[in-house]
């Protein structure tokens, strides 16, 4: 008995074995109460809520499910600790700690609440948009910063005068890096606004091709002839850009011309034929054909007609088989086209001199 006294009575950092032995017993029993909570209740609450058409139980539960193990023995830890009287540095070190795994796990919370958020607001105007990882980078960015300056307040270190430095410096590292941070910023709106996406087809000033990354400081397009074209997000902000993705029609437009041995009554024929082969394309939609004018040498036609595909290879091909069936119409009909030619007529009293 004596030796158990002893034992019972033996002090370690200023506690004897039944404090160190107490803290023990409630380690584990907080531990095991949270994984227990984890595999059972929480993983019930995963199931209900994925029955549920609302996404915030379902980011909710998600986020409770990914709780790593290490929390849960932190926090049985913490609470193990607090019947136990340790050093003022040594309960400071257990805060800090403490203090930075609930503002890691707030931040995770939070960021995900937001990215869902924002995912569903995409997704109002097209439904398999997805939100850029520019977007969770800076809201990963802000909320960080945040919780950095938290954990320092909390750890007793004066912040006012950190937050007035990093003002003056975040002020004199905006002006030196004005050109990135512009690029970056238009990064942000482009990914907000989409004037274009990875796969369209763009024209920006005399550069054109099809877009192939969207990143940070610049966009990456493939032009026609294979090469690369990187533009930088700020000039593509100021820019006119023509995205031919987008466009659900094209209109076209074309002329051809005739000899003037052509009658009235075989230019009207024409002006209708040609409108029926437009219009026997599936892609085609004839708008108009019309005499438009009497040339230096031939009569002019000029024909409109929308393709309602923007595919540049089906426009190709369609005006392709326009043309050919054109000139099979004018050798049927006996029809000349016209090319450039030049009548000399000569008087008999200039012969006569």
């Amino acid at each position: 008995m004596p030796e158990i006294q002893q034992i019972l009575e033996y002090q370690v950092l200023g506690n004897d074995a039944t404090v160190w032995a107490t803290a023990g017993v409630i380690f584990l029993v907080v531990l095991l109460a949270l994984i227990v909570i984890r595999s059972v209740l929480i993983a019930r609450i995963v199931k209900l809520s994925k029955k549920t058409k609302t996404k915030v139980d379902d980011v909710i539960t998600d986020f409770l499910h990914s709780i790593k193990i290490h929390v849960y023995i932190l926090i049985a830890f913490f609470v193990a600790l607090q019947g136990v009287s340790l050093p003022e540095s040594a309960e400071l070190v257990i805060d800090i700690a403490i203090l930075i795994v609930i503002v890691s796990q707030v931040i995770r919370f939070i960021e995900e609440v937001v990215c869902m958020v924002l995912q569903e607001r995409l997704k109002k105007e097209k439904t398999d948009a997805v939100l850029p990882s520019v977007f969770r980078l800076g809201i990963r960015i802000v909320l960080w910063s945040i919780g950095f300056l938290m954990i320092l307040s909390n750890a007793g270190v004066d912040i006012t005068s950190l937050v007035a430095g990093l003002g003056i410096g975040g002020l004199a590292i905006s002006l030196a890096l004005q050109n990135i941070l512009s690029d970056l910023f238009a990064s942000f709106s482009i990914a907000v606004d989409k004037p274009f996406e990875i796969g369209d087809f763009i024209i920006v000033g005399e550069q054109k091709g099809t877009v192939r990354h969207i990143g940070m400081k610049t966009t990456r397009i493939e032009a026609l002839e294979g090469e690369e074209i990187v533009i930088s997000n700020a000039e593509l902000t100021s820019a006119r850009v023509q995205n031919y993705k987008k466009m659900q029609k094209r209109r076209i437009v074309f002329n051809f011309g005739c000899t003037y041995d052509a009658k009235p009554s075989q230019m009207k024929q024409i002006a209708r034929a040609v409108k029926k082969l437009i219009n026997d394309h599936d892609k085609a939609e004839a708008d108009r054909v019309h005499f438009k004018a009497f040339g230096d040498s031939d009569l002019q036609f000029e024909a409109v007609y929308y393709m309602t595909t923007s595919d540049y290879n089906d426009y190709m091909n369609t005006q392709q088989d326009i043309n050919i069936e054109i000139m099979e119409y004018f050798e049927k009909k006996g029809l000349e086209m016209a090319y450039p030619t030049q009548t000399l007529y000569l008087r008999r009293d200039d012969l006569e001199e």
